[in-house]
């Protein structure tokens, strides 16, 4: 940014004023990776990268109007074939949308201290900063400070055009985005106590992971998810020694005991999304991030380092519906326990219809659904009628229920027998108070109903060849001969 040219002190001034914002930006967002300058992996990344190339754009434009004032004319007309300094500056107002430039600042700079650890592990009443936290802290404020030097630059262009009567080329919303002052008043030399918990507040307001627990990303940007229909962690029964996996590991990563990635593997319909979810949700210090499968190859980099940046927020990333035969796992395995060690704020949860390979389940903690079956179907049923207050359960009302919800999926009420179809039956079955009264009058009968465990067969073998194939039948028949020959 050197310059040889001094016509005018008053645009030698805001470039000065302009160095000074992008020396704090360098200090504050960037950093150097192959002989670049890149900005942080923070959340309003892009935004500070448009606002960072529109300061260089207004720099080198106030160089050319030092060496040539007819240059001014910019304001109305356009004089060169790429992107100038007006282009950038009508930009902002998209960018900006319902708050002024320097909100949006502040913005991001709140994230920029969240990412540096300025606010991480400090009460809202009690702060001393280090050196480094004040420096970072003077930075954020000229960062904000100078942003007027865009509205400088405008009213220069302005002042030196020729033919004040033409037609402006700035859009005049431009001029909103300079309302208001910066919160960000520091003295020189000290920050207070109250100055800090103001600030504290202040990021924590900024923060896009506050107030919301749940977030897909998509296309590198982080949106808020409703996620409405999730049941609680009580409301699923059965799966006993499942759920109890499920518990322990998240209650592991919620107390930073372990982070390791999660791996879950069942046929479809036996919860293995519900209860991730669940139990991710069940803990207030959790936030869920819900990515495309796709970022398990390579945009898994780049997220552990956006959430990484967090570090005052404990994040389970849960990849959903994996098939683990087409994934490139080459990213996966650099990213846990290779060339680089997952941060301990972050815990991977891969859920699949199919198995996973031998050196991934190595990484991690892994559990498998047993198949749903007669037995288990009479489990849940059991776990169902303990959870409505019965304090001991009989076996033949059980028996009737799940042979009750067995012919239901033979007059084709479910589409499938699985756990989620069970609880839609049993949902039903608890407000339905005649069926509740039929079911026990059925339990009292001579002959019990037992559910049929044919047509539990029948539907596992065609669910397994849809997913593995007929050749699945062969690695059952051998499994079963193996366990015939080991009694």
């Amino acid at each position: 940014m050197s310059d040889n040219n001094y016509k005018n002190p008053e645009i030698n001034k805001l470039k000065e004023f302009i160095s000074e914002a992008i020396a704090s930006i360098n200090v504050l967002f960037l950093r150097p990776e192959n002989n670049h300058l890149n900005c942080i992996d923070i959340y309003r990344k892009s935004f500070i990268d448009k606002y960072l190339t529109t300061l260089n754009t207004v720099y080198d434009d106030l160089s050319a109007l030092n060496a040539n004032t007819a240059t001014a004319k910019r304001y109305s007309t356009v004089i060169v074939n790429t992107a100038d300094s007006i282009d950038y500056i009508n930009d902002l107002t998209v960018q900006c949308t319902d708050k002024s430039l320097i909100k949006n600042l502040e913005l991001c700079v709140f994230d920029a201290l969240a990412a540096h650890g300025v606010f991480s592990g400090r009460s809202c009443d009690s702060f001393i900063l280090n050196e480094t936290g004040k420096f970072l802290l003077f930075h954020g404020e000229r960062v904000c400070r100078n942003s007027k030097s865009l509205l400088l630059f405008l009213n220069i262009l302005e002042k030196n055009i020729v033919n004040k009567g033409t037609l402006s080329r700035v859009r005049p919303e431009v001029k909103l985005l300079f309302d208001g002052e910066t919160e960000i008043k520091l003295k020189r030399g000290s920050v207070s106590a109250e100055t800090m918990t103001m600030l504290s507040v202040k990021a924590k307001d900024a923060d896009p992971f506050n107030g919301n627990r749940a977030f897909r990303y998509i296309n590198n940007n982080f949106y808020p998810a409703e996620l409405t229909s999730i049941r609680q962690i009580d409301k699923f029964f059965g799966f006993v020694g499942v759920r109890k996996t499920f518990s322990e590991h998240f209650n592991d990563f919620s107390k930073g005991v372990t982070n390791l990635p999660f791996l879950i593997s069942s046929l479809p319909g036996l919860g293995k999304t519900h209860l991730a979810i669940s139990h991710a949700l069940a803990h207030d210090n959790l936030t869920l991030i819900l990515p495309e499968p796709e970022d398990l190859e390579k945009g898994l980099e780049l997220l552990i380092r956006k959430l990484a940046a967090r570090k005052d927020h404990r994040f389970v990333v849960f990849f959903d519906d994996i098939d683990p035969g087409k994934i490139n796992w080459y990213y996966f395995r650099t990213n846990i326990g290779g060339s680089f060690i997952l941060p301990n704020n972050i815990c991977i949860v891969i859920a699949s219809n199919f198995e996973f390979p031998a050196n991934i389940l190595s990484r991690g903690r892994s559990v498998k659904f047993p198949i749903f079956d007669e037995i288990k179907c009479t489990e849940m049923v059991e776990d169902f009628l303990l959870a409505l207050g019965m304090k001991h359960c009989n076996n033949d009302l059980i028996s009737v229920i799940a042979a009750d919800y067995v012919e239901e999926f033979a007059q084709r009420k479910f589409e499938e027998l699985s756990p989620r179809t069970l609880i839609r039956y049993l949902e039903i079955y608890e407000k339905d108070i005649k069926k509740r009264k039929r079911m026990l009058e059925f339990s009292r009968a001579e002959m019990i109903t037992r559910p049929d465990s044919k047509i539990f067969y029948d539907f596992n073998i065609k669910l397994m060849k849809m997913l593995y194939g007929a050749e699945i039948i062969d690695v059952i028949r051998e499994e079963k001969l193996k366990e015939e020959l080991s009694k």
